[in-house]
């Protein structure tokens, strides 16, 4: 009973206090994570949506970086997965550490320029064959950051051409908008 006074002056402060918006909340250091949201037309419910610029410009960062198969780290290395999974997943999109599996993610996008976006994930494969070896990140004007196996690091390069061993399979989309959508926004 000697919490009932307690209590009731609590639930009266409450009641008159003004409500805040999420807007209105200075998230501090948390506000990049916290203020992200959801991707509502992914089919992952809880991947989060940050701006291709972030994921382009975090990308950059990993330039010269060296090759190491089945690495995912700046300290350690990329492989092409490894280093779509990190930049990703340093903005909320957790994808596996496999281009054939990564190529199942995200939505579907026509592999052509006209519809090509800076965050689309490009699929590739070998010849003839279907089967997905490789994925590197489109930063825009016909180019696209990966881990090259030959050239031993992460590079920027042009997309190959039709005459290149390395086939564009497919394209998938895994930012919610990935020429508008910003950090917080809907």
């Amino acid at each position: 009973m000697r919490c009932l006074p307690r209590l009731l002056l609590l639930v009266t402060f409450c009641a008159a206090a003004t409500p805040v918006t999420a807007q209105q909340v200075d998230l501090g250091p948390f506000a990049a994570v916290l203020g992200r949201g959801v991707n509502p037309d992914g089919p992952f419910a809880r991947r989060g949506t940050l701006s291709a610029d972030s994921v382009v410009r975090l990308a950059r960062e990993q330039l010269g970086k060296r090759y190491r198969y089945a690495a995912a780290s700046p300290d350690r290395g990329f492989d092409c997965s490894g280093l779509v999974k990190f930049v990703l997943q340093s903005v909320g999109v957790d994808l596996p550490h496999n281009a054939a599996r990564m190529a199942r993610e995200g939505a579907a996008v026509a592999p052509d320029s006209a519809t090509l976006r800076p965050g689309d994930l490009l699929m590739f494969g070998r010849g003839r064959s279907t089967h997905i070896s490789h994925v590197g990140i489109y930063v825009g004007d016909g180019k696209m950051i990966h881990a090259s196996t030959s050239q031993r690091r992460v590079v920027e390069t042009r997309l190959p051409s039709t005459k290149s061993s390395l086939k564009l399979r497919s394209v998938r989309r895994v930012l919610r908008d990935s020429t508008t959508a910003k950090a917080g926004s809907e």
